[in-house]
């Protein structure tokens, strides 16, 4: 028997502390990649970004991606019940920001509920 091999999609995320033209620790799906740039699918629209700001992956991550705030960047949320600190997790599920208190080994989306790992050792 033979099996039908399907399309496989590419993810991109900025990695840590680039200075990208996307969210750190979100995944996108990649429309096109290029020798240098990829075109990603980001809240419904195509954006080239430059490949040497980008962390391409063959799929989407299925653990919480951490992501570390440069102490001297700037948080537009800070002092707003929005702000989630300097650390937080990005749901794999559906792009949404979880705050992280602690080292704890998992934690839910307070957006869509997906609960699941968060991968420490990938983002430190």
């Amino acid at each position: 028997m033979t099996q039908a091999l399907g399309w496989a999609r590419l993810w991109a995320t900025a990695p840590p502390l680039a200075d990208a033209m996307v969210r750190q620790g979100a995944w996108y799906a990649v429309a096109s990649l290029g020798e240098t740039r990829a075109v990603l699918e980001v809240n419904g629209e195509r954006v080239a970004v430059p490949n040497d700001f980008l962390e391409i992956r063959p799929r989407r991550p299925d653990r919480f991606t951490v992501v570390y705030r440069p102490r001297d960047s700037s948080n537009p949320a800070r002092g707003t019940r929005a702000d989630l600190g300097r650390i937080y997790a990005v749901c794999p599920a559906c792009g949404s920001r979880a705050q992280v208190i602690g080292r704890p080994s998992e934690t839910k989306c307070p957006k869509c509920g997906f609960r699941g790992e968060i991968a420490w050792w990938e983002t430190g």
